[in-house]
């Protein structure tokens, strides 16, 4: 029997996978690790994921006989900005994905090229929540640290460089740096020119599913692997997510649910949304493409209100009761789950957090519903934008989150659609990442191996009655935003 070792490098902690080649999912383990938030300020000490990686594989090692697994690959957190040196040092902690500090300097790039002009380029929107923005930032606030700097990575590149020595990165995560032509596949030398930062700062891009090299005989032995296990490049969370939720033909879509949440797909050409609201990635499958929309604050938000109602005799699971006590529409209270800025569909890091329409009936119960109603009225919104040009009747769910059927329902409800579950819900990203492995060892063919992974469990479908309330609170919630835009504006400059 063969294996493939996956590592889900997320934004709190690592799940290192264990995979065998026909599928099975052996075993996982999880290390837990920090990321610092203040403000919109958001950085992680790169080296914790890396150790994370080498403690995982090593727990999964014992299992099976180390010449047994031929590879180990990633998906990872994107949207990173991390200099190192020369010698291979990280120069800072890693500016990750939800760091929005480099709004002045995407300003300034859009005005210098045009936001549209941009925007067809990359398919994504000059945001501060991309890297090439934070170099910017960098370039313009930390210079010693900036001239100093050798190679700017993602955070599984880092910890590919570890390994093997090399660097690269692969399609997926260059497209989500700012900094990537998505119709020539390849790193934009005008945006990066424009921007005013170094061109050879830039690693060279490989496929998701190609081969960087094998693990350094030293880091072998001591993770308790063969020296001949292949390091395979991997991907960014979202594509590998999209394949590991089944979504691997054209016009196939998901809703994910974690820390952050998101809706995504397949298809086989770039997506140029008109509203520009979605964005898109490179695929980890070579020559397609993941449209989505994703929000910032998601499961974040669910664990904000539950922190604050904290009870010792209270499991996640009844949190989801209490929910469930409530009928939908939460009595008339409303939740804005923009507690770090948002992405989609709005596109404003100075968006924050309100509950609208408290009333003194509002128990901890209303408060629990409407932070999952404001969850899935902002995903919803999101999901209009796709239903402008594509049917969208059914989607598969997955995440750590969508575990309850309680939030699945009210997903369901919301979105009106159907989700289909599948048997290892929280399993998705790994899932791509074992097959990339397996890929990229030879084992694999392609991403039609996915079948030996993959199977659906269960659904959820909408409650006609529920979708008929809720077609109301979704106008409010948009009206919401819109009208405490600027009082969210005035309070963020007063921070």
């Amino acid at each position: 029997m063969k294996y493939f070792v996956a590592h889900d490098l997320g934004t709190s902690g690592l799940k290192s996978s264990l995979f065998s080649a026909e599928g099975e999912l052996v075993k996982s383990v999880i290390r837990e690790y920090e990321a610092n938030f203040k403000g919109r300020e958001a950085t992680q000490n790169p080296d914790l994921l890396y150790r994370a990686v080498l403690e995982g594989s090593r727990q999964l090692a014992k299992i099976v006989k180390p010449e047994d697994i031929l590879a180990l690959s990633f998906s990872a957190q994107m949207n990173a900005c991390l200099l190192i040196d020369k010698e291979g040092n990280p120069l800072h902690d890693t500016l990750i994905w939800a760091d929005t500090r480099s709004e002045k300097q995407a300003s300034e790039l859009t005005e210098k090229l045009g936001f549209d002009y941009i925007y067809e380029l990359t398919a994504n929107r000059p945001s501060a929540n991309y890297s090439l923005y934070k170099l910017m930032w960098i370039r313009d606030n930390w210079p010693d640290i900036y001239n100093s700097a050798y190679k700017m990575l993602q955070a599984k590149d880092y910890v590919s460089y570890k390994l093997t020595g090399k660097i690269f990165t692969d399609h997926s995560d260059a497209s989500g740096t700012g900094a990537y032509d998505i119709n020539q596949g390849k790193w934009s030398d005008e945006l990066i020119e424009s921007a005013g930062v170094r061109r050879e700062l830039f690693p060279q891009i490989i496929n998701s599913v190609d081969p960087v090299g094998k693990i350094i005989p030293e880091l072998a032995e001591q993770m308790g692997l063969s020296s001949e296990t292949i390091v395979v490049a991997g991907g960014g969370d979202g594509p590998c997510a999209t394949v590991g939720a089944g979504c691997v033909e054209n016009d196939q879509f998901y809703l994910t649910y974690g820390t952050s949440a998101w809706i995504g797909g397949t298809t086989d050409q770039p997506v140029f949304d008109p509203d520009r609201a979605l964005f898109c990635f490179a695929h980890i499958i070579p020559n397609k493409y993941m449209p989505l929309g994703t929000m910032q604050a998601a499961g974040t938000s669910y664990q904000y209100i539950r922190t604050l109602f904290e009870d010792e005799n209270l499991s996640a699971r009844d949190y989801d009761q209490l929910a469930a006590e409530i009928k939908p529409g939460s009595e008339g209270l409303i939740f804005l789950p923009y507690l770090i800025g948002e992405r989609s569909p709005i596109w404003d890091p100075k968006a924050s957090g309100a509950f609208i329409g408290m009333r003194t009936n509002h128990q901890k119960p209303a408060y629990i519903r409407a932070v999952l109603e404001g969850i899935a009225y902002n995903l919803e919104w999101i999901l209009q934008s796709f239903r402008k040009t594509k049917q969208i009747d059914q989607m598969v769910i997955t995440g750590g989150g969508a575990i309850s059927p309680i939030i699945r329902q009210i997903f369901a409800d919301v979105l009106d659609l159907e989700f289909l579950v599948p048997e290892n819900i929280q399993e998705s990203t790994s899932i791509a990442a074992a097959i990339m492995a397996g890929i990229g060892s030879g084992y694999y063919q392609d991403f039609s191996s996915l079948k030996e992974f993959l199977k659906m469990k269960d659904k959820t479908i909408q409650n006609p009655e529920n979708v008929k309330t809720y077609q109301n609170y979704k106008t409010v919630f948009k009206k919401s935003y819109q009208g405490l835009k600027e009082v969210m504006f005035e309070l963020d400059n007063l921070r």
